[in-house]
């Protein structure tokens, strides 16, 4: 069992994460900056003073340090919801003890964290921080895809509700929503062609590497990943049907392999079942042994064994949930250009490189005032719930085409 890590936020430790931004930017960002318009500073300003959650999406490993540009740009202090495991990261503990100097705390998704969902609740009856929570759970590596929000965000905001009420408090609670997007201000068809000659080195015989058009480099590149892993996956390719079919088909029997390992018979869509799996195992890996019998660490011991059975194909769904074909030819841009390549080089070396320098563009939509839909939502608590979701989700997807 992971512990708990809460909030520690030290205004003095984020003070100096601020100043040295210029060089965490040069040596690991490759020069990130941020565009954030008037407006969008305007809409952030008008929820100061009040119990607030940021619901950005979830474009890039990027996005942490985006809003944290964003929260010096405006002159504010947030708590960030972060998964469990990120804490783990680097050695001696240094990451998880600047991580909640910096106002981050620990979750552990997919499951009835309670000392996550009460420090939620404490932060937003108390509204001194307001608290980024991003709302797609997983990254979705596509700069103009937006995948559906988690309902869990809305609810802990009405259950901080509750809390206010009974502690007769009576404050607005704001849903931000908040759009990323990032450019290349500098020409990178240069990097692009040096990403795509590596990625055929390891994926194509000589024969096959004949010259062609840049996009048709790419679409090969990905057509042999697809035919090697439609054989390991023993997946019948019918040359009649069209690739991006075969693409959805093949994510279906990866994901119906994992679950049947796994005892698990379900009709929802992809996107839910791989949450679903990948919340199945945080709930399993974090359990707290101290208090199981010998036996239950025996079915617990098993169960980890079977983990290691699929969750490489786990890994594979989440690195390619949003992909499709199509997806570079609709707009060959040097952003679609290098997403859909960061994809391909960490199925085939394990890892991506970032390239850059970037812009990021932040845009804020108006903020929702929950309080405004409380005596609905005691009423009709899951329907508020998910009509409010499908709002912020919209509202976002909306944001990130605007950019």
């Amino acid at each position: 069992m992971l512990d708990f890590k809460p909030p520690k936020p030290n205004t003095a430790a984020i003070q100096i994460l601020q100043a040295f931004m210029p060089l965490i930017n040069r040596l690991w960002l490759k020069g990130l900056t941020l565009d954030v318009d008037a407006e969008s500073i305007a809409r952030l300003k008008m929820t100061d003073g009040y119990p607030t959650v940021l619901a950005p999406n979830h474009a890039a490993r990027s996005d942490p340090a985006v809003i944290f540009h964003l929260s010096k740009q405006v002159s504010q202090q947030y708590c960030y919801m972060t998964a469990r495991e990120t804490f783990d990261k680097g050695k001696f503990g240094l990451c998880s003890f600047l991580l909640q100097r910096f106002g981050a705390y620990s979750i552990v998704r997919g499951t009835a964290d309670r000392n996550a969902f009460r420090t939620t609740r404490k932060l937003l009856s108390e509204g001194e921080w307001p608290l980024v929570i991003f709302a797609e759970g997983e990254i979705s590596r596509q700069n103009d895809t937006v995948m559906r929000f988690e309902r869990g965000i809305v609810q802990l905001c009405f259950w901080a509700l509750d809390d206010m009420a009974k502690a007769e408090i009576d404050k607005p609670l704001y849903v931000v929503p908040i759009g990323i997007k990032y450019h290349y201000p500098q020409d990178m068809w240069d990097d692009i062609d040096a990403a795509l000659t590596e990625l055929e080195d390891h994926i194509l015989p000589p024969a096959d590497r004949t010259p062609v058009e840049r996009y048709e480099r790419l679409r090969r590149i990905g057509v042999a990943i697809f035919k090697t892993l439609a054989t390991e996956y023993q997946y019948k390719v019918d040359e009649t049907v069209p690739l991006d079919m075969h693409i959805q088909k093949l994510k279906e029997q990866i994901l119906s392999h994992a679950e049947k390992i796994m005892g698990i018979d379900s009709e929802a869509d992809v996107l839910t079942r791989v949450r679903g799996l990948k919340n199945l195992v945080d709930a399993e890996v974090y359990r707290d042994i101290e208090q199981m019998t010998e036996y239950e660490r025996k079915i617990h011991e098993e169960l980890l064994q079977k983990f290691q059975q699929f969750y490489p194909d786990l890994e594979r769904l989440i690195n390619f949930i949003a992909i499709s074909d199509g997806y570079v030819a609709e707009e060959q841009s040097p952003e679609r250009f290098l997403e859909v390549i960061i994809r391909l080089e960490r199925e085939v070396f394990g890892t991506s490189k970032m390239r850059g320098p970037r812009v990021a563009s932040v845009r804020v939509g108006e903020p929702v005032n929950l309080r405004e839909h409380y005596d609905t939502y005691k009423a009709q608590k899951r329907e508020t719930v998910e009509q409010i979701t499908q709002g912020l989700e919209t509202d976002v997807r909306a944001l990130v085409a605007g950019v």
